[in-house]
Parts: structure tokens; sequence; C-alpha cells
């Protein structure tokens, strides 16, 4: 998958008309009437919309894990993965307790 460039994201979100969406790293950056940017259904501000769009093309893997992250915080899935991993512990201490 290629990557787009800095200043192709720069110029998209900068624009007021024309393409609703774009693509970053596999992300999909939507606007919205209110000036915000949802990012897989999760809502950024525009600031934080670009810094995510530059760490996820970023050679950085650190920076790409942060807005990996980010993005996954705001549109819930973290909160997700978090109780199912503690669900999961939870059964495995109680099921050592049992035996």
């Amino acid at each position: 998958m290629s990557r787009p460039r800095n200043g192709e994201f720069d110029l998209w979100i900068r624009l007021t008309g024309g393409e609703r969406s774009f693509y970053v790293a596999g992300h999909r950056f939507v606007k919205s009437n209110s000036g915000q940017i949802i990012i897989d259904n999760g809502t950024f501000e525009l600031e934080e919309a670009m810094e995510v769009g530059h760490m996820l093309v970023s050679i950085n893997p650190v920076a790409r894990l942060s807005a990996e992250l980010a993005i996954c915080e705001k549109n819930g899935t973290l909160v997700k993965v978090v109780l199912v991993a503690a669900l999961m512990l939870l059964a495995i201490i109680v099921l050592l307790l049992i035996s």
C-alpha cells in the first residue's frame, strides 16, 4: 500500500470543498459539517487529526503505534479490547482458584 505524502494530506485537510474522505495508511478520514474530522468513526478536532495523519505516515514505528492507539481510543475499540482482556484474565484466575 502506498503512503500519501504529507503534502497531499495537508492539502486535503485544508480544502473546504472536494473530496469528503481521504485514506491514510488504511484509515478513513472524513470531514464532518461541524469542521471536525472523523477517523474510523472516532471524532477528532482538526489539529488532532492533522497530527494523527502525520504520525501515520511517519517512518518512526513508535509514532505510527501512537497514532493507531489514539484512533482506537477515540472510536471505542481500545476500551473493548481492554475489557475483553480483563475478562479473560479474570476467567483464568477463577479457573486457577477452582482447581
